[in-house]
């Protein structure tokens, strides 16, 4: 069985302003298998997010085909997608996403309450598992208020694991991190790729092409790879 976890074939997208046709992502073709570090880099309008949000099935492309855990995603609904998004994929996100009023534990089991079957004894301990791998097992009844921003990523990396992602995206995932913290976190993606997980980061950081498997430029909606 192939160990490919995403795979998208001649993407493009386009949107349409006061009757022109923008073309965002112009044929892209990637592909992620598992264990995979792949980074994303381009300057700023070059199509990352773009794209990013349409391997995560947050978006549909205009052509071409996305398949993601050898299913082709643009053949299914919006609740179709959704579910494999839950049960797939892991985000995380340049400004946390982490919700003010819950703490630190919550906010990490927070994409398990969809989970009917899953009591609240095995949400909390499965977020404790990771608070820890993480580093922030003393946090836990913490807000993110009383955080800093290395602490509010590592909170946001453990929230991304909470479902056991076969991939995790991450936009700009050291973007507000200290130089101590940006190291901790690039070694913990290394170590989430090295267990079989893909990793797809996108970022201005060129610290991350010293620790990928694949680098990639994006230039104008583009998408090459090129030799670290």
């Amino acid at each position: 069985m192939s160990n490919t976890i995403l795979k998208l074939k001649d993407i493009e997208k386009t949107f349409i302003l006061k009757n022109q046709h923008l073309s965002i992502l112009k044929k892209v073709n990637i592909e992620v298998k598992e264990g995979d570090f792949s980074v994303i880099m381009g300057p700023s309008g070059s199509g990352k997010s773009t794209l990013l949000n349409l391997m995560g099935l947050l978006d549909s492309p205009s052509e071409g085909s996305i398949c993601l855990n050898q299913l082709f995603t643009t053949e299914l609904n919006e609740r179709s997608r959704a579910k494999l998004r839950s049960e797939f994929i892991g985000f995380i996100y340049q400004e946390f996403n982490l919700l003010p009023n819950l703490d630190v534990l919550n906010n990490v089991t927070l994409p398990l309450l969809i989970h009917k079957n899953i009591s609240k004894k095995e949400r909390e301990e499965r977020a404790k598992e990771l608070l820890n791998l993480v580093g922030l097992s003393h946090r836990i009844t913490h807000f993110p208020r009383s955080l800093s921003g290395g602490e509010k990523q590592r909170v946001a990396i453990a929230r991304s694991l909470i479902n056991n992602p076969k991939l995790i995206l991450a936009d700009e995932p050291t973007g507000n991190v200290d130089e101590a913290n940006e190291i901790k976190i690039i070694e913990l993606f290394k170590k989430l790729s090295s267990s079989g997980v893909g990793i797809v980061i996108v970022t201005h950081n060129p610290i991350f092409t010293k620790y990928s498997d694949h680098f990639y430029t994006m230039r104008s909606g583009i998408l090459q790879e090129d030799t670290v």
